[in-house]
Protein backbone atom coordinates (compact mmCIF):
# COMPACT_ATOMS: atom_id res chain seq x y z
CA UNK A 1 0.00 0.00 0.00
CA UNK A 2 1.19 3.69 -1.18
CA UNK A 3 2.38 6.00 2.14
CA UNK A 4 1.31 9.37 1.27
CA UNK A 5 1.38 12.57 2.34
CA UNK A 6 -1.19 15.40 1.78
CA UNK A 7 -1.80 18.93 1.71
CA UNK A 8 -4.84 21.00 0.20
CA UNK A 9 -5.36 24.57 0.13
CA UNK A 10 -8.17 26.90 -0.88
CA UNK A 11 -8.62 30.69 -1.00
CA UNK A 12 -11.58 32.69 -1.87
CA UNK A 13 -10.91 35.31 -4.48
CA UNK A 14 -11.93 39.01 -4.05
CA UNK A 15 -14.02 38.71 -6.87
CA UNK A 16 -17.06 37.14 -5.06
CA UNK A 17 -18.04 36.66 -1.23
CA UNK A 18 -18.66 32.74 -1.56
CA UNK A 19 -15.74 29.96 -2.23
CA UNK A 20 -17.15 28.40 -5.13
CA UNK A 21 -14.34 26.06 -4.77
CA UNK A 22 -13.96 22.94 -2.62
CA UNK A 23 -11.78 19.66 -2.12
CA UNK A 24 -11.91 16.39 -0.32
CA UNK A 25 -9.62 14.64 1.69
CA UNK A 26 -10.04 12.17 4.73
CA UNK A 27 -13.77 11.94 3.73
CA UNK A 28 -14.71 15.44 4.55
CA UNK A 29 -15.49 18.15 2.13
CA UNK A 30 -13.33 21.51 2.68
CA UNK A 31 -13.75 24.53 3.60
CA UNK A 32 -15.78 24.31 6.66
CA UNK A 33 -17.35 27.99 5.59
CA UNK A 34 -18.61 28.98 2.43
CA UNK A 35 -16.95 32.44 2.27
CA UNK A 36 -13.42 31.24 3.66
CA UNK A 37 -10.39 29.62 3.39
CA UNK A 38 -8.54 26.30 4.29
CA UNK A 39 -5.81 24.93 4.55
CA UNK A 40 -5.85 21.01 5.66
CA UNK A 41 -3.13 18.25 5.93
CA UNK A 42 -3.11 14.38 6.44
CA UNK A 43 -0.81 11.42 6.15
CA UNK A 44 -2.46 8.18 5.15
CA UNK A 45 -1.81 4.62 4.64
CA UNK A 46 -5.01 3.52 3.62
CA UNK A 47 -5.32 0.80 0.86
CA UNK A 48 -8.26 2.81 -0.34
CA UNK A 49 -7.53 6.86 -0.49
CA UNK A 50 -9.52 10.00 -2.39
CA UNK A 51 -8.57 13.21 -3.45
CA UNK A 52 -10.79 15.66 -5.36
CA UNK A 53 -11.28 19.41 -6.08
CA UNK A 54 -14.37 20.68 -7.18
CA UNK A 55 -14.56 24.00 -9.38
CA UNK A 56 -17.94 25.52 -9.08
CA UNK A 57 -19.54 28.24 -11.47
CA UNK A 58 -22.39 30.06 -11.47
CA UNK A 59 -22.98 32.46 -8.57
CA UNK A 60 -23.62 32.03 -4.72
CA UNK A 61 -25.86 29.44 -4.15
CA UNK A 62 -25.39 27.70 -7.37
CA UNK A 63 -21.81 26.54 -7.99
CA UNK A 64 -20.61 26.29 -4.40
CA UNK A 65 -23.68 23.56 -3.99
CA UNK A 66 -22.48 21.89 -7.43
CA UNK A 67 -18.99 21.83 -6.36
CA UNK A 68 -19.96 20.38 -2.77
CA UNK A 69 -22.61 17.77 -4.18
CA UNK A 70 -20.25 16.02 -6.60
CA UNK A 71 -17.71 15.48 -3.81
CA UNK A 72 -20.07 14.47 -1.36
CA UNK A 73 -20.98 11.77 -3.72
CA UNK A 74 -17.36 10.66 -4.86
CA UNK A 75 -16.78 10.18 -0.99
CA UNK A 76 -20.31 7.95 -0.66
CA UNK A 77 -18.63 5.80 -3.51
CA UNK A 78 -15.96 5.46 -1.62
CA UNK A 79 -17.44 3.23 0.64
CA UNK A 80 -18.97 1.20 -2.48
CA UNK A 81 -15.56 0.63 -3.93
CA UNK A 82 -15.40 -3.18 -3.88
CA UNK A 83 -18.62 -3.21 -5.35
CA UNK A 84 -16.32 -1.83 -8.90
CA UNK A 85 -13.40 -5.10 -7.72
CA UNK A 86 -13.65 -8.07 -9.29
CA UNK A 87 -10.59 -8.63 -8.84
CA UNK A 88 -9.00 -5.53 -10.41
CA UNK A 89 -10.87 -2.08 -9.63
CA UNK A 90 -13.57 -1.61 -12.81
CA UNK A 91 -11.99 2.58 -12.81
CA UNK A 92 -14.15 3.03 -15.87
CA UNK A 93 -17.68 1.55 -14.40
CA UNK A 94 -16.69 3.70 -11.26
CA UNK A 95 -16.24 6.51 -13.39
CA UNK A 96 -19.39 6.58 -15.36
CA UNK A 97 -21.24 5.61 -12.12
CA UNK A 98 -19.90 8.90 -10.07
CA UNK A 99 -20.54 10.52 -13.39
CA UNK A 100 -24.51 9.88 -13.92
CA UNK A 101 -24.74 10.24 -9.85
CA UNK A 102 -23.31 13.82 -10.09
CA UNK A 103 -24.54 14.98 -13.51
CA UNK A 104 -28.48 13.89 -12.81
CA UNK A 105 -28.35 15.22 -9.21
CA UNK A 106 -26.86 18.48 -10.19
CA UNK A 107 -28.83 19.27 -13.25
CA UNK A 108 -32.24 18.59 -10.78
CA UNK A 109 -31.44 20.10 -7.49
CA UNK A 110 -29.20 22.80 -8.87
CA UNK A 111 -28.89 23.74 -12.61
CA UNK A 112 -32.52 23.59 -13.65
CA UNK A 113 -32.65 26.58 -10.61
CA UNK A 114 -31.65 29.00 -12.27
CA UNK A 115 -31.71 30.71 -16.08
CA UNK A 116 -27.95 30.81 -16.66
CA UNK A 117 -25.20 28.42 -16.48
CA UNK A 118 -24.77 26.50 -13.46
CA UNK A 119 -22.54 23.58 -13.00
CA UNK A 120 -18.86 22.44 -11.99
CA UNK A 121 -15.84 21.06 -13.31
CA UNK A 122 -13.73 18.43 -11.09
CA UNK A 123 -10.49 16.68 -10.69
CA UNK A 124 -9.95 12.86 -9.36
CA UNK A 125 -6.90 11.09 -7.60
CA UNK A 126 -8.10 7.35 -6.29
CA UNK A 127 -5.15 5.19 -5.37
CA UNK A 128 -6.09 1.31 -4.92
CA UNK A 129 -3.22 -0.31 -3.21
CA UNK A 130 -0.07 0.93 -5.07
CA UNK A 131 -2.18 2.11 -8.71
CA UNK A 132 -3.81 5.37 -8.84
CA UNK A 133 -6.02 6.48 -11.28
CA UNK A 134 -7.19 10.09 -12.46
CA UNK A 135 -10.22 11.61 -13.82
CA UNK A 136 -10.48 14.80 -14.55
CA UNK A 137 -14.00 16.94 -15.82
CA UNK A 138 -14.07 20.55 -17.36
CA UNK A 139 -11.72 23.29 -15.86
CA UNK A 140 -9.49 21.27 -13.27
CA UNK A 141 -5.88 20.53 -13.99
CA UNK A 142 -3.99 17.36 -12.83
CA UNK A 143 -0.31 17.04 -13.08
CA UNK A 144 2.27 14.97 -12.34
CA UNK A 145 5.51 15.78 -10.85
CA UNK A 146 7.95 12.31 -11.25
CA UNK A 147 11.80 12.50 -11.10
CA UNK A 148 12.18 16.21 -11.69
CA UNK A 149 9.68 16.59 -14.60
CA UNK A 150 6.17 17.94 -15.08
CA UNK A 151 3.65 15.58 -16.79
CA UNK A 152 0.37 17.47 -17.32
CA UNK A 153 -2.49 14.92 -17.46
CA UNK A 154 -5.34 16.77 -18.50
CA UNK A 155 -6.07 19.77 -21.20
CA UNK A 156 -5.57 23.11 -21.28
CA UNK A 157 -8.02 25.30 -20.55
CA UNK A 158 -10.19 26.90 -23.25
CA UNK A 159 -12.58 29.50 -21.52
CA UNK A 160 -14.28 30.20 -18.13
CA UNK A 161 -16.98 27.80 -18.88
CA UNK A 162 -15.77 24.50 -20.08
CA UNK A 163 -17.31 22.87 -23.05
CA UNK A 164 -17.83 19.65 -20.84
CA UNK A 165 -18.95 19.83 -17.22
CA UNK A 166 -21.31 18.81 -14.56
CA UNK A 167 -24.59 20.04 -14.71
CA UNK A 168 -24.99 21.15 -18.12
CA UNK A 169 -28.76 21.25 -18.99
CA UNK A 170 -27.89 20.97 -22.74
CA UNK A 171 -26.37 17.55 -22.18
CA UNK A 172 -28.86 14.97 -22.43
CA UNK A 173 -25.42 12.54 -22.54
CA UNK A 174 -22.77 12.31 -19.73
CA UNK A 175 -20.32 14.64 -19.86
CA UNK A 176 -16.92 13.56 -21.35
CA UNK A 177 -13.62 13.53 -19.18
CA UNK A 178 -11.24 14.93 -21.04
CA UNK A 179 -8.70 13.08 -18.80
CA UNK A 180 -8.66 9.30 -17.64
CA UNK A 181 -5.53 7.14 -16.42
CA UNK A 182 -3.83 4.48 -14.63
CA UNK A 183 -0.50 4.29 -13.51
CA UNK A 184 1.59 2.42 -10.14
CA UNK A 185 2.79 4.55 -7.88
CA UNK A 186 6.62 5.22 -7.66
CA UNK A 187 8.15 6.54 -4.28
CA UNK A 188 8.20 10.47 -4.77
CA UNK A 189 5.30 11.03 -7.15
CA UNK A 190 3.67 14.67 -6.73
CA UNK A 191 0.21 14.28 -8.01
CA UNK A 192 -1.03 17.97 -7.76
CA UNK A 193 -4.93 18.50 -8.45
CA UNK A 194 -6.01 22.47 -9.04
CA UNK A 195 -8.41 25.20 -9.82
CA UNK A 196 -8.62 26.94 -13.33
CA UNK A 197 -8.26 29.88 -10.65
CA UNK A 198 -5.15 28.61 -9.34
CA UNK A 199 -3.66 27.87 -12.88
CA UNK A 200 -4.55 31.22 -14.30
CA UNK A 201 -1.11 32.59 -13.34
CA UNK A 202 0.85 29.81 -12.27
CA UNK A 203 2.70 27.54 -15.24
CA UNK A 204 3.78 24.28 -14.75
CA UNK A 205 6.77 25.35 -15.09
CA UNK A 206 6.48 27.44 -11.95
CA UNK A 207 5.22 23.97 -10.28
CA UNK A 208 8.46 22.33 -11.78
CA UNK A 209 10.68 24.65 -10.10
CA UNK A 210 8.84 24.82 -6.97
CA UNK A 211 8.40 20.94 -6.29
CA UNK A 212 12.45 21.08 -6.88
CA UNK A 213 13.26 22.79 -3.91
CA UNK A 214 14.86 20.86 -1.16
CA UNK A 215 12.34 22.90 1.65
CA UNK A 216 9.39 20.88 3.70
CA UNK A 217 6.63 19.64 0.89
CA UNK A 218 4.33 21.36 3.04
CA UNK A 219 6.19 24.78 2.87
CA UNK A 220 6.74 24.08 -1.02
CA UNK A 221 2.47 23.80 -1.58
CA UNK A 222 1.75 26.91 0.90
CA UNK A 223 4.26 29.17 -1.24
CA UNK A 224 2.85 27.80 -4.62
CA UNK A 225 -0.77 28.60 -3.46
CA UNK A 226 0.57 32.40 -2.92
CA UNK A 227 2.54 32.77 -5.66
CA UNK A 228 -0.45 31.71 -8.05
CA UNK A 229 -2.38 34.90 -6.58
CA UNK A 230 1.07 37.04 -6.59
CA UNK A 231 -0.93 39.02 -9.77
CA UNK A 232 -4.36 38.28 -9.26
CA UNK A 233 -6.02 37.91 -6.33
CA UNK A 234 -9.36 37.99 -7.87
CA UNK A 235 -10.73 34.64 -8.80
CA UNK A 236 -11.05 31.43 -6.32
CA UNK A 237 -7.95 29.33 -6.26
CA UNK A 238 -7.43 26.10 -5.02
CA UNK A 239 -4.66 23.22 -4.63
CA UNK A 240 -4.58 19.57 -3.12
CA UNK A 241 -0.95 17.82 -3.54
CA UNK A 242 -0.22 14.08 -2.48
CA UNK A 243 3.08 13.05 -2.06
CA UNK A 244 3.89 9.40 -2.50
CA UNK A 245 6.15 8.71 0.45
CA UNK A 246 7.08 4.74 0.25
CA UNK A 247 5.17 1.87 -0.80
CA UNK A 248 4.40 -1.26 0.62
CA UNK A 249 4.58 -4.33 -1.55
CA UNK A 250 2.66 -6.96 0.77
CA UNK A 251 -0.57 -6.40 3.11
CA UNK A 252 0.98 -5.40 6.48
CA UNK A 253 -1.22 -8.51 8.19
CA UNK A 254 -1.93 -11.91 6.71
CA UNK A 255 -4.66 -13.96 7.21
CA UNK A 256 -6.07 -14.70 10.97
CA UNK A 257 -5.49 -18.09 12.09
CA UNK A 258 -9.55 -18.72 12.63
CA UNK A 259 -9.36 -17.80 8.49
CA UNK A 260 -6.29 -20.20 7.90
CA UNK A 261 -7.81 -22.28 9.55
CA UNK A 262 -11.36 -22.10 7.81
CA UNK A 263 -9.62 -21.89 4.30
CA UNK A 264 -7.95 -25.22 4.97
CA UNK A 265 -11.37 -26.67 6.39
CA UNK A 266 -12.75 -26.21 2.83
CA UNK A 267 -9.72 -26.16 0.62
CA UNK A 268 -9.70 -30.32 2.30
CA UNK A 269 -5.78 -29.60 3.55
CA UNK A 270 -4.42 -31.87 5.78
CA UNK A 271 -2.87 -31.02 9.15
CA UNK A 272 1.23 -32.06 9.32
CA UNK A 273 1.74 -34.63 11.66
CA UNK A 274 4.30 -32.59 13.49
CA UNK A 275 2.21 -29.61 14.15
CA UNK A 276 -0.52 -31.76 15.97
CA UNK A 277 2.03 -32.67 17.97
CA UNK A 278 3.52 -29.65 18.74
CA UNK A 279 0.37 -28.49 19.33
CA UNK A 280 -0.28 -30.83 21.51
CA UNK A 281 2.80 -30.53 24.03
CA UNK A 282 1.97 -26.78 24.05
CA UNK A 283 -1.53 -27.68 25.66
CA UNK A 284 0.44 -30.41 28.03
CA UNK A 285 2.60 -27.75 29.28
CA UNK A 286 0.44 -25.07 29.77
CA UNK A 287 0.51 -23.26 33.35
CA UNK A 288 -2.85 -21.05 33.75
CA UNK A 289 -0.77 -18.95 36.57
CA UNK A 290 1.72 -16.64 35.17
CA UNK A 291 3.24 -15.59 38.21
CA UNK A 292 5.55 -17.85 39.83
CA UNK A 293 7.65 -18.16 42.93
CA UNK A 294 10.37 -21.23 43.16
CA UNK A 295 8.24 -23.19 40.48
CA UNK A 296 5.07 -22.57 43.34
CA UNK A 297 1.69 -21.34 42.32
CA UNK A 298 0.40 -17.92 43.83
CA UNK A 299 -3.33 -19.03 44.64
CA UNK A 300 -5.84 -16.03 44.68
CA UNK A 301 -7.80 -16.48 48.21
CA UNK A 302 -11.53 -16.72 46.83
CA UNK A 303 -14.12 -15.13 48.57
CA UNK A 304 -15.40 -17.67 51.24
CA UNK A 305 -11.99 -17.78 52.46
CA UNK A 306 -12.13 -13.95 52.50
CA UNK A 307 -15.07 -13.44 55.19
CA UNK A 308 -13.98 -16.57 57.24
CA UNK A 309 -10.58 -14.17 57.93
CA UNK A 310 -12.57 -11.44 58.43
CA UNK A 311 -15.13 -13.32 60.80
CA UNK A 312 -11.88 -15.27 62.54
CA UNK A 313 -9.94 -11.65 63.36
CA UNK A 314 -13.44 -10.22 64.68
CA UNK A 315 -14.05 -13.06 67.10
CA UNK A 316 -10.48 -13.05 68.14
CA UNK A 317 -10.89 -9.22 69.17
CA UNK A 318 -14.25 -9.85 70.81
CA UNK A 319 -12.18 -12.40 73.09
CA UNK A 320 -9.39 -10.87 73.42
CA UNK A 321 -11.37 -7.33 74.67
CA UNK A 322 -13.62 -9.65 77.22
CA UNK A 323 -10.61 -10.81 78.66
CA UNK A 324 -9.09 -7.32 78.88
CA UNK A 325 -12.30 -6.40 80.72
CA UNK A 326 -12.41 -9.20 83.11
CA UNK A 327 -8.60 -8.89 84.49
CA UNK A 328 -9.63 -5.27 84.91
CA UNK A 329 -12.61 -5.97 86.91
CA UNK A 330 -10.69 -8.45 89.17
CA UNK A 331 -8.04 -5.79 90.19
CA UNK A 332 -10.42 -2.95 90.90
CA UNK A 333 -12.50 -5.30 93.10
Amino acid sequence: MARTLMIGLTESGQETKINEDAFLCGGRIYPDMLGGNEEQSLSSGKYHQLYMIAEGFGGPGAGDLASRMVLRIGNQMLDQINDYKNPDLDFKQFTQDLLAQAHSSIKEMVSSKFTHEVGCSFALLLIDANSCYTLNVGNTTINLSRNGEIYRLTDKVKSDIPEEYLGKLSCETLPVPDSMSKCDLQPGDVFVLSSSGFNKNYRSKDLRNDLAKQDAFAAIVRQAQINSGARDKGPNRTIVAVKTLDLQLELPQGPSPVEAERKRIFSGETVVEEEVQKAEADMNNYNRYENEIDGDAILVPTRKQKAKTFFMSLLLGFVLGLAILLIAWFFIL
